[in-house]
């Protein structure tokens, strides 16, 4: 447990209450992140001296999220509902309905990376970095598994970027993106005892199958807790009702290797022909 001041509430400056909730508007601009570059998002010591000396919104006003470049989409949004927001954690969840600007859907769930909320008394972590390693990660593994045509994700809707005004007219800009929202469950709110075995092994083989897949197509989620793995069934002994979906792609790596960017590494990393796991069980 990290020894240190509270340095979300310096000099008894309290960070601004929480924007996201329901009925809140705002408008986004597309926005097209640069490819995932950070690999370490340790507290670096330059920031460790700002954070004790200057408080968190004025550090989120002067501290820009990562720079790439402006598309020409322009959305209005509403929140129709929390998914999982609040202050501590690494990005805001929320329902979002489209009231002005063209999507595929109407309503759709928003992730917000936004450096704020997180706890800035974590004295390994620059949240900073973090979330501009997130979001990039995650923006570049859901136009990956697109272009590759996989349906264990939910549709993508784009980055987007979105400007905050505080006081004095200063503002902070925070990064997102959209998808498409799944109407299931989250795998950590199914009890076991309340489903029959037939229906856990169908999930289970569904789960090991999307993970081979990812594998063979060069991609590694780096985070597949049950909390992170959607269910859509309904209460019929038909199993090709159950469907699962993988969410949650902010610590993604497009490659096998730790180092995917080194091609010695990467080759070295079970080349050759892909074998599903699921094939030696027969």
């Amino acid at each position: 447990m990290p020894f240190s001041l509270d340095f979300n509430t310096l000099n008894g400056i309290s960070k601004p209450d929480l924007p996201y909730v329901e009925g809140y508007e705002f408008s986004v601009i597309e926005y097209f992140p640069p490819e995932p570059q950070i690999k370490r998002f340790f507290l670096t010591p330059e920031e460790a001296t700002k954070r004790e000396n200057t408080d968190v919104l004025t550090r989120c006003l002067t501290r820009k999220p990562i720079s790439g470049r402006s598309g020409s989409q322009r959305l209005r949004l509403k929140i129709h509902n929390a998914i999982r927001v609040g202050d501590g954690k690494t990005s805001q969840i929320v329902l979002v309905d489209v009231i002005s600007g063209q999507l595929p859907s109407t309503r759709v769930v928003a992730k917000l990376y936004d450096p704020l909320y997180y706890d800035h008394s974590d004295d390994d972590v620059d949240p900073f970095l973090l979330v501009d390693m997130e979001y990039t990660q995650e923006s570049a593994a859901y136009r990956y598994l697109h272009a590759q045509g996989q349906k264990c994700i939910p549709d993508y809707y784009g980055s987007y970027s979105m400007d905050i005004t505080h006081s004095d007219h200063q503002f902070r800009t925070v990064r997102l993106i959209l998808l498409e929202h799944i109407n299931g469950q989250s795998m950590t709110s199914l009890r076991p005892i309340d489903f029959p075995d037939y229906f856990w092994k169908a999930v289970m083989k569904q789960i090991v199958d999307i993970e081979s897949q990812l594998y063979k197509i060069n991609l590694r989620h780096r985070d597949t807790h049950p909390r992170n793995i959607t269910i859509q069934y309904y209460f019929n002994p038909d199993l090709s009702k159950v469907h699962v979906k993988f969410i949650d792609f902010g610590h993604a790596i497009i490659g096998r290797s730790p180092d995917p960017q080194n091609d010695d590494q990467e080759r070295m990393f079970l080349p050759g022909i892909y074998i599903s796991p699921l094939s030696q069980m027969v």
